[in-house]
């Protein structure tokens, strides 16, 4: 197999970026992947702070900009390590512009393709009032990244993912980018008050679902509602299609 890059990418905080960069290095991790984790967060290195992720953290920016030979060393990094590896990119909200415009300006996506590296951007999109914020950093993702296929992730905590009665399955982001978007994934609404906070604790306590499941830190009801989540993420994620790109190959 190919070595692989997920870079996952959102303008607006608090979208679940970093909850996506990190169930994808447990998940990668828990299925036996060749893994190797990069956080360029700069302000909230939620990535790199959950020390069994083991994700080095890269520090991009200059100041407002992006300091293009920090940029270099992480594109080096991405060429450099072992053949069948999953390498996962938590980028920082603050830096979404300057992120993007750098991997633009050098054709940096089409450099990995051209490599022979299959890569991905995923973007979390999430419901209430940052809903237009996120569907617009994901337009922009569209827009600038034609040849890089996007893997949506509809987060829901904050409310349906909706416009006008219309699932993003339904919205016509969707509709006209089908050949671009390889899946959708669903961080599935919860209760703020049970799953919601217990999430938000394992967060903050800097630890994978795996740890906190098993930490006394967490009382046995909140150790239940975190294994029925990540049971389901990985149940989700055995089932993603940008996880088998040979056998989507073979399909076509």
């Amino acid at each position: 197999m190919v070595k692989t890059v997920h870079i996952v990418m959102q303008g607006k905080g608090g979208a679940g970026k970093s909850l996506t960069s990190s169930m994808l290095v447990q998940y990668l991790n828990y299925a036996d992947y060749n893994v190797h984790a990069i956080d360029l967060d700069p302000t909230t290195p939620t990535l790199s702070a959950i020390a069994a992720l083991n994700a080095l953290p890269i520090q991009i920016m200059d100041g407002d900009d992006i300091n293009p030979r920090f940029f270099d060393d992480l594109m080096t990094r991405i060429f450099e390590v072992g053949e069948d590896t999953h390498t996962v990119i938590d980028t920082g909200t603050s830096s979404f512009i300057a992120t993007c415009s750098y991997l633009a300006e050098n054709i940096a996506f089409e450099l990995m393709q051209e490599a022979g590296i299959q890569v991905y951007i995923h973007c979390p999109v999430c419901g209430g009032a940052a809903l237009d914020d996120t569907l617009n950093s994901l337009l922009s993702i569209l827009d600038h990244f034609a040849s890089v296929p996007v893997v949506v992730w509809v987060n829901e905590f904050f409310g349906p993912v909706a416009k006008n009665g219309r699932s993003f399955a339904d919205s016509t982001i969707y509709e006209d980018n089908t050949d671009r978007i390889a899946a959708v994934m669903m961080h599935p609404k919860v209760q703020a008050g049970t799953f919601g906070e217990d999430i938000r604790a394992m967060m903050q306590a800097k630890l994978t679902f795996a740890e906190a499941i098993q930490s006394s830190e967490f009382n046995v009801m909140a150790r239940q509602r975190l294994k029925i989540y990540w049971t389901k993420a990985i149940d989700r994620l055995d089932n993603a299609a940008f996880l088998a790109p040979a056998e989507l190959e073979t399909a076509e």
